[in-house]
């Protein structure tokens, strides 16, 4: 019985000359570019078919862990990739999905001594039966990535992706809130250089969660200010610890802290609230009464 067919393989030519491809992304990205790019390539060597399918959520985590990159730098390097014409770019649009024409061109003498044809982009245009789907990609070690895509998996990702399409229909001012952060707390805290698409959707998350549309950019007007004005996000204290754009959108519980004077600079009537176990309503609410102009001057002027 012969051996079964198969689309992985164990090596790939590594050339000792470097092309453009290296060079922009060590220019660009240093030794996190150079190792992103072959340890891919290596992950798509020992995948089925030669592709590999970000939009399964543990593909995702373990192409992170692989290449021991940030989600930031990775989306830079893929961005990149894409301007290159190194991956396809209408299935990483429209799937999240990562084929590389060129390397799976440089197997064909491989495939051809298999005496089987070189494997061609996957296609999703036919509908698929109902049921699970598994795949396995055996790494160097020996371990299996497991991914399973069940019906339900299937319903939540196009559940998703009409959101997506939703979201898509607003126009959400990504410059305006760069531009707008760089003139609030720029100079204070570190500047956006490059808007990616993790920030972006991030961005967008937030925005959703601030209200309508029309609310959008006079709370994030307020939410910077409040950024800006508090010593302990600004590094202004003994821990040193600085905020960033990324940690204020990074999730939904953050900017709501800070909206709410969580790290609001304490006063010396906040320390005395504080000492009483009242609340800042409370306290601004005790300042009020003896300050009004309603409470006799006599009274007033002993405080």
């Amino acid at each position: 019985m012969g051996r079964p067919a198969k689309e992985t393989v164990d090596y790939f030519p590594h050339y000792v000359k470097s092309g453009r491809t290296i060079f922009i992304l060590e220019s660009k990205f240093g030794n996190d570019g150079y190792a992103f790019w072959f340890k891919l390539l290596e992950i798509l060597g020992e995948s089925e078919g030669h592709y590999y399918d970000c939009s399964i959520s543990n593909n995702w985590e373990y192409l992170l862990a692989r290449t021991r990159c940030s989600e930031d730098v990775t989306e830079g390097i893929i961005d990149t990739l894409l301007s290159l014409g190194k991956i396809d770019k209408k299935l990483w649009k429209d799937k999240r999905i990562i084929w590389c024409h060129n390397f799976v061109e440089n197997l064909s003498g491989l495939y051809r001594m298999r005496r089987m044809e070189t494997p061609t982009p996957p296609s999703f245009d036919d509908e698929k039966p109902e049921g699970v789907g598994v795949s396995a990609h055996t790494n160097p070690n020996g371990s299996e990535l497991i991914t399973k895509e069940t019906d339900k998996e299937k319903k939540r990702k196009e559940k998703e992706r009409k959101e997506e399409e939703r979201k898509e229909e607003k126009i959400y001012p990504y410059q305006d809130i760069i531009n707008l952060w760089s003139k609030k707390c720029g100079d204070k805290l570190s500047r956006v250089v490059k808007l990616t698409e993790s920030r972006k959707r991030k961005i967008r998350s937030r925005l959703d969660e601030f209200g309508s549309q029309e609310e959008w950019m006079s709370t994030i007007e307020v939410l910077f200010d409040k950024v800006a004005a508090s010593d302990f996000l600004c590094g202004e204290s003994d821990k040193g610890w600085r905020a960033s754009f990324d940690w204020l959108f990074e999730n939904e519980k953050n900017w709501v802290k800070v909206i709410e004077g969580n790290y609001d600079n304490r006063t010396k009537d906040n320390e005395r609230s504080n000492s009483r176990g009242e609340s800042q309503a409370q306290a601004a609410d005790r300042n009020n009464r003896f300050t009004s102009t309603e409470v006799p001057k006599d009274y007033s002027e002993r405080f």
